[in-house]
């Protein structure tokens, strides 16, 4: 039997196994949190499993997190994946959750204020966020500390707006909602890479919403725990490495 008991398709979705993957995160947060019955396929990060023959065959961007499902139908990009898992969970014959009915709300309007904040989390904070966080973990070459402080005022910046306008005082999730959205699974995990920046601390709304996004999406502490973990091994590597690298400068 190739189906599930409530004839809904099997689906599998391929993940990292390096922990150090936001995008990876946001859909691992939506299955958990929904209880969907999404078989996940870890591929194995430092072996190159993503490259393999078997992979590029399902995606020739050979990029996670990616779903495949038992008909032949594959897709990637993580906002794309959240977006098709709570489309096609809210239309299956089995009565959808109430996780995926409010986190990809049914109303028009709601759902393009999802659809804008994924949009924005894509286009102008994350890449705001790399480029402030990549080089203290090794991803881009180390810059001075004129670069880092700039990179780091810019982001600040791009905060401080995000707070001001997607923040709202009416709800606890990012535009006002009252109930996390695919929108917030995708967000939260981003904002993680800025605890690298030694010193640096998150505006005071957006600690607060981090904090419920915490409090309410149950799985969030344990799926965040490996990226925490990770990225504080890869900026203390990098950190020994510049100093080792100064000290040999001075002889």
């Amino acid at each position: 039997n190739r189906r599930t008991e409530s004839g809904m398709e099997r689906m599998t979705l391929f993940v990292h196994s390096s922990t150090i993957s936001p995008t990876c995160q946001s859909c691992l947060l939506l299955v958990a949190e929904s209880k969907l019955p999404v078989k996940i396929k870890v591929l194995a990060y430092d072996e190159g499993e993503r490259f393999s023959k078997d992979f590029l065959k399902l995606n020739p961007y050979h990029c996670v997190p990616t779903l495949k499902q038992e008909d032949g139908f594959v897709i990637w990009e993580s906002h794309t994946v959240m977006r098709y898992l709570c489309d096609y969970f809210s239309d299956s014959s089995k009565e959808p959750s109430l996780i995926i009915k409010t986190c990809y709300p049914s109303n028009i309007k709601a759902r393009a204020r999802v659809n804008q904040l994924l949009d924005y989390r894509h286009c102008k904070l994350y890449p705001s966020i790399l480029k402030a966080t990549m080089p203290f973990l090794g991803y881009e070459a180390p810059v001075s500390q004129q670069v880092a402080e700039s990179t780091r005022k810019q982001l600040h910046e791009e905060l401080e707006r995000f707070s001001s306008v997607y923040l709202r005082e009416e709800g606890k999730y990012a535009g006002g909602f009252h109930h996390p959205t695919i929108a917030d699974f995708s967000i939260v995990p981003a904002l993680g890479f800025t605890t690298v920046l030694k010193g640096y601390e998150l505006p005071k709304r957006i600690q607060a919403y981090i904090k419920d996004f915490t409090k309410n999406v149950a799985s969030y502490e344990e799926i965040n725990k490996g990226f925490i973990l990770k990225t504080k091994q890869l900026a203390l590597a990098i950190e020994k490495r510049l100093s080792h690298k100064s000290q040999l400068s001075d002889d």
